[in-house]
């Protein structure tokens, strides 16, 4: 498996022994919706890990937003969310 940007290809092995990946589209972090390639408005967002100094780890998270929750202005709400679930952000 090798995931880039958010979208995972998967290789596999037909009975003729040739190779094929297979495509698993991005979905929005906070909706599970499928991200098509007619969402304009859809973001991938990378927010990175730092340690009590403010000094980056090296580690980081990405997040993708549909273009639909952008547009009902909910995506501040449900980047909040999406970070304090993966304890990037501290209360």
């Amino acid at each position: 498996q090798k995931l880039i940007f958010n979208c995972l290809f998967l290789k596999m092995e037909m009975e003729d022994n040739k190779n094929v990946f297979v495509y698993i589209p991005r979905k929005c972090s906070f909706t599970n919706r499928i991200l098509t390639s007619k969402d304009h408005s859809s973001v991938q967002i990378s927010i990175g890990s730092v340690g009590n100094e403010g000094v980056y780890k090296g580690k980081f998270e990405i997040f993708s937003l549909c273009g639909n929750l952008r547009k009902q202005g909910r995506a501040d709400e449900a980047l909040n969310l999406l970070v304090e679930k993966t304890d990037l952000l501290k209360k």
